[in-house]
Formats: structure tokens, sequence, C-alpha cells
């Protein structure tokens, strides 16, 4: 059966929901939320208890983990920093590399500054960078 045959059999009603749902999956990344994707409902707000087993990591210099869609690391200087843990370019896991102070995705090579700003591609799109804030042993993360 031909393409146009099988509208007919349809109707024009049944035609245009087809339609609409075909072009329905066809939105812009733009329009999805996402942690890499600034204004949208995605705001991140939440606080790592730094004593906790599973933010172990965190204690050490270089050490980081991955929660919320959100990487954070403990830099070697000792500072605390947070970026979108999913890779712009494709949507790779990103990781820390502590002996060179950047993040970087293993998928295609991508690296990025402290700060989520690229440093190497493909990736052209830099990651979006959260806030942080350490009351005792208590590290907000923010936007």
């Amino acid at each position: 059966m031909e393409r146009k045959e099988f509208l007919a059999l349809l109707g024009s009603g049944a035609a245009s929901v087809v339609f609409a749902a075909c072009m329905g999956g066809c939105s812009k990344k733009e329009d999805d939320p996402s942690p890499n994707n600034p204004g949208t409902s995605n705001k991140k707000d939440f606080t790592l208890d730094l004593n906790a087993p599973a933010n172990a990591a965190l204690q050490t210099n270089g050490g980081h983990l991955v929660t919320n869609e959100v990487i954070v690391a403990k830099t070697s200087a000792g500072n605390y920093i947070a970026v979108a843990s999913v890779c712009t370019h494709q949507g790779g896991q990103i990781t820390f590399e502590s002996p060179n102070n950047q993040f970087y995705c293993p998928v295609h090579g991508s690296k990025f500054a402290l700060d989520g700003k690229v440093v190497n591609g493909p990736a052209a799109t830099a990651l979006k960078q959260y806030k942080t804030s350490l009351t005792g042993t208590m590290l907000r993360i923010f936007e």
C-alpha cells in the first residue's frame, strides 16, 4: 500500500493526528528541559552532607561524584565546583580529570574548564555551571 492510499484510507482527521504526533517528536532541543538548558523548569538546589558515606569522594582533593544530573568535584586546590553532568555535544556522561583540573566527556573527547566552558570540542556549548556554598560539612549546590 502506498502512503497516499494509506492516508486516504485513514481520512483527513486521522491523518492530521498522525502528522501532529510525528511533528511533536521533532521538537527542538532548546525546548527540552535539561541541566544544560538555562531557564527551564529543571532548577537545581540541593545539599550534600560531606560526612555521608555516599559523598565520601568529596572529602578528597580531586574527588567527584554525580548526583541530580550534576557533577560535583573538589579541585586539587580544595574548592568545590559543580557543572551539568551531561555533555552538550551528544549527551555523554561527564567525568572529572583531577590531574588536569578539567571535565571530560569520554564519548567524543570534549574537554571543559572548571567553569564549564569548552576547552576542546567537538562540543560547542559550555556546561551549565552551578554555585556552591559550604557551611560546616553541608555543601549546597544551586543556581
